[in-house]
């Protein structure tokens, strides 16, 4: 709580005073952070039925996953505390209306970034967190494990599903043809595939694994994942209200900064040795770690000040959550309530998508 307080002094005082660099200049704080600084907590909407996103633990009420964890990297950017967050839980578009209706300050419900929803005049999306796609699930036995052996086959999916008006197309631009099944409902398109229905489900590739694990015998069941497996592209991405750019660059940046994070190589567990050491001056420092991870985490050299934050606001952040690599694995790797591969979603020099900005 004190280190809490502490932060918001902190962050009230930038609306008179300069930065500690001194040739930062005055910051203003804006709508939404001077709200969030008053409550005391950042306002985050999420899911709490999807497993690896954001999931209510029955058996110990705990709120947990992907989406959840970038709430909390949010609050320690702004408080320097992860636990300064209020999880507020939506179902469909419920988590968009109070986000303009301004009862949150973000939302990170895994939502897919679609036009649609962008052209909603109040708001925006900001930094892709995931990327995923529609694809397959088939029974491990069957000898489906690619797009040619599909030809002619017999592929289950949901009315109004993305994969019912996606599929069709995606068959024909690669010269095949197949039998739909079309189910009212998703967990019927499931039951009829387990029931030996279809040859195959479509869906998306987060729903399909959330699926699969939900069965009987999962291990009977494989989901095609990569990057050629995937018919569509569908990123989520958090959403936030367009009337205040300066928390837009909040949310970004906090998320950039996880990214960045990986990309330096710097983790919860290595962060205390990267940081300045009481003994070392700013010369030294810079020497030993370089001026990129300098100016990403030190408290005098780094430039976090400049989105009306701690300079050194994520040191917080991957001490208390971790990189973005850490939260990936966490929640969708051994042990997590999703398995996932890292795909699209590994950096760029890995072979992903995923890039940071500079940070100067």
């Amino acid at each position: 709580m004190l280190k809490r307080l502490g932060f918001i002094v902190l962050l009230l005082a930038l609306s008179s005073a300069t930065l500690a660099q001194e040739e930062t200049p005055a910051a203003v704080i804006g709508p939404t952070l001077n709200s969030v600084l008053s409550r005391g907590v950042v306002a985050c909407g999420i899911n709490q039925s999807l497993r690896g996103f954001g999931f209510l633990d029955p058996n110990t009420g705990e709120l947990r996953g992907f989406d959840v964890d970038f709430c909390r990297a949010l609050a320690a950017a702004v408080f320097g505390d992860a636990t300064a967050v209020q999880l507020v839980p939506f179902s469909g578009d419920n988590g968009l209306d109070a986000l303009e209706s301004g009862e949150i300050d973000v939302l990170m419900r895994n939502v897919i970034w679609t036009l649609s929803l962008d052209s909603r005049p109040e708001l925006d999306f900001g930094t892709i967190t995931f990327y995923t796609g529609q694809t397959f699930m088939t029974r491990t036995d069957s000898g489906l494990s690619d797009w040619a052996v599909l030809d002619g086959a017999v592929i289950c999916v949901a009315e109004g599903s993305t994969a019912e008006t996606s599929l069709g197309q995606a068959m024909v631009s690669r010269g095949l043809s197949y039998q739909p099944v079309t189910l009212p409902t998703a967990a019927e398109a499931a039951q009829a595939f387990t029931d030996g229905r279809c040859q195959a489900y479509s869906a998306g590739l987060i729903d399909l694994e959330s699926a699969r694990q939900r069965l009987p015998d999962p291990a009977a069941y494989v989901v095609w994942q990569g990057r050629e497996h995937l018919y569509t592209q569908e990123p989520i991405a958090p959403v936030y209200r367009n009337d205040d750019p300066q928390w837009a660059d909040i949310v970004n940046w906090t998320i950039l900064g996880l990214i960045q994070a990986e990309q330096l190589g710097i983790t919860s567990e290595n962060i205390n040795t990267i940081v300045r050491q009481p003994e070392e001056g700013e010369d030294t420092y810079i020497s030993r770690v370089g001026l990129d991870v300098a100016r990403f985490l030190d408290a005098r050299t780094g430039i976090g000040g400049q989105l009306t934050l701690a300079n050194d606001f994520m040191v917080s952040v991957i001490r208390e959550v971790g990189n973005y690599g850490e939260i990936f694995n966490r929640h969708f790797g051994p042990g997590g309530d999703l398995r996932l591969e890292r795909g699209l979603n590994s950096l760029w020099r890995d072979g992903g998508l995923l890039y940071a900005p500079s940070w100067r």
